[in-house]
């Protein structure tokens, strides 16, 4: 898998990164919940990734991975 997916930047054109106040929302959420930022960064690229498949064998176990990085 490519790393630009786990880049920030990778998703800027999507509102909750590119606007301030919606990233900061965000943070609050993923802050009172004790998920980390990066976390929900890697589930939504992982989709964005994704997308265009018809079927997206073994996104479950991926996104298993991912979710069991929460502490």
């Amino acid at each position: 898998m490519d790393k630009d997916y786990f880049d920030p930047a990778y998703l800027n054109d999507l509102p909750i990164w590119a606007d301030e106040n919606a990233k900061k929302i965000l943070e609050t959420v993923c802050l009172k919940n004790n998920v980390p930022v990066e976390v929900i960064t890697e589930l939504v690229s992982v989709q964005r990734e994704r997308q265009h498949q018809e079927r997206a064998r073994g996104i479950n176990m991926r996104f298993e991975e991912i979710l069991g990085l929460i502490e």
